[in-house]
């Protein structure tokens, strides 16, 4: 019995065992290699920090952002000038890249990373650029170790300090000084959405400090920068399988992928817009790529993709768009908005059948049309309306204008009857509640007696005499639940004052 214990024992540490790998010279890139890398941003609900002795570890629910592809070339193959610096003692192995990130706001081109591979180690030696059309190499002091071979578990830790200054004139000055410090801190299995891979992982420790200063904006700063790297490396694959790099409450991810068809979330709002005053407009958020559902968010803090607005003045609207991962994309557009002056025809009136209104759109239309009851009757400044071709009936009289570009409308009713004897006078507006009415009409008394003459125009143009009111100080209610469904112009008149409002009988 204890010698089937002891060989079940032996098996198990033997697979343990079996998994720990070692990462050597064959391990790291080659030049003519091209690895595709899939960025990703690291969620809270994984904990880079986490490791240890056969650890898994699993990132297969990364998703990636976006893509790129890494090259590695020899360095005879990069400009001549760069090869004066990186010597082969120097470096032999470089990788283009598209900027320099720790160059800010200076015109680069021709931008590589220079390596040096050993049967011992791999170390960076630095940088070179093309700034503002001369070529830049930037070489370290002292080289930055990266890895040491036979690279394993059980492998010490190692670091480097490596410097490099540049000044450069009409352009600026920059230096570097970075500490890294390296160790192994975990052995295991690994996870990603590209695979599964035995792992050796890496933690690097590195303390950056920049000195930048701008010529052409007479600025400069220093940038003190701490970060970790962690790197998961496995047999073969040239790279990490995984990098994860932690500065502060910032932590992103690069992993070997396939290729993925990824499109970069965007929002479109449409072009700036000119309306006029009064005018409103529907603006659109259109949003392609990244990971639907989407929320919105305006700075009207509505949350719908689409808002209705009317501004008094110009004004700028912004809308900040979330996808389902958090990404997040902004866009903005203006509503540029032209001063306008509406006409007001006047309010509703009642006239006596013998008498004319006269209208005036102003100097202002560039172009002018008046209509009665939908046919249109004149297209000049002024427009005289009697009662030729109404009778006794109602003619809704509406205008339609143009001012600089901006449409604009407005109606009024007009009402001939037989007056009696009234005196035509002009009226004033009555305010009347409720409107419509179906039982009980009342109007605000604005100074009107117990003597007032009442009368209501009917759809017909027949006049009713009201006989059943109730006037006090504060309101005059008419009983019009007698009255046919429609609508119908009232007419007050006492000792010379006439009112007049419009209402519908339901």
């Amino acid at each position: 019995m204890k010698k089937i214990i002891f060989v079940f024992l032996f098996v198990f540490i033997s697979l343990g065992l079996s998994s720990q790998i070692t990462i050597s010279r064959d391990d790291m890139p080659d030049a003519g290699d091209t690895i595709r890398i899939s960025n990703a941003l690291i969620s809270n609900t994984f904990d880079p920090s986490q490791t240890g002795t056969d650890f898994n570890w699993d990132y297969s629910s990364l998703i990636p952002q976006t893509q790129v592809v890494e090259g590695y070339v020899s360095t005879q193959s990069t400009p001549f000038l760069y090869q004066i610096i990186f010597t082969q003692n120097v470096a032999n192995l470089a990788s283009p890249i598209s900027d320099i990130t720790f160059l800010p706001d200076f015109p680069v081109t021709e931008a590589y990373i220079f390596y040096k591979e050993t049967n011992t180690s791999y170390t960076r030696a630095g940088y070179a650029a093309t700034i503002a059309g001369v070529p830049v190499p930037m070489k370290f002091d002292v080289a930055e170790s990266l890895y040491t071979f036979p690279l394993t578990v059980s492998s010490p830790a190692d670091s480097s300090t490596s410097e490099y200054s540049l000044q450069f004139p009409g352009v600026g000055y920059f230096s570097i000084e970075r500490k890294r410090v390296n160790s192994v801190d975990g052995w295991g299995s690994l996870t990603t959405p590209y695979g599964t891979f035995p792992t050796l992982r890496v933690k690097s420790q590195v303390y950056e400090y920049d000195s930048i200063y701008i010529d052409s904006v007479q600025f400069g700063a220093p940038i003190s920068r701490f970060y970790t790297e962690y790197k998961w490396l496995a047999n073969g694959q040239g790279i990490p399988v995984l990098t994860i790099t932690q500065e502060g409450p910032l932590v992103t991810a690069q992993y070997i992928d396939s290729v993925r068809n990824l499109t970069p979330m965007s929002i479109t709002l449409g072009e700036d817009q000119t309306i006029c005053k009064g005018s409103s407009v529907i603006l659109t958020a259109e949003v392609s790529g990244g990971t639907a559902p989407y929320s919105y968010l305006w700075n009207t803090l509505d949350t719908t993709s689409s808002i209705e607005v009317q501004p008094e003045e110009t004004t700028t609207y912004s809308v900040l768009v979330t996808d389902q991962l958090n990404n997040t994309t902004f866009g903005s557009v203006t509503v540029n908005v032209k001063d306008f002056t509406a006409i007001i025809l006047g309010p509703d009136t009642l006239l006596c059948a013998g008498f004319s209104i006269a209208f005036d759109a102003g100097t202002l239309p560039e172009d002018v049309h008046w209509f009665v009851n939908g046919t249109e009757m004149a297209s000049s400044r002024e427009f005289v309306l009697d009662s030729t071709g109404i009778g006794l009936n109602n003619a809704v009289v509406r205008l339609e204008y143009t001012i600089d570009g901006c449409q604009g409308s407005d109606e009024v009713v007009v009402g001939f009857q037989i007056c009696g004897g009234i005196a035509a006078t002009d009226p004033e507006p009555l305010t009347i509640t409720p409107n419509p009415a179906s039982r009980l009409l009342a109007i605000v008394n604005s100074g009107f007696t117990e003597k007032a003459k009442v009368l209501l125009s009917s759809p017909g143009g027949h006049i009713v005499d009201v006989q059943s009111l109730n006037i006090s100080e504060s309101w005059i209610q008419i009983d019009v639940s007698q009255l046919p469904p429609g609508m119908y112009l009232l007419m007050i008149t006492e000792q010379g004052r006439t009112g007049s409002a419009k209402f519908v009988k339901k």
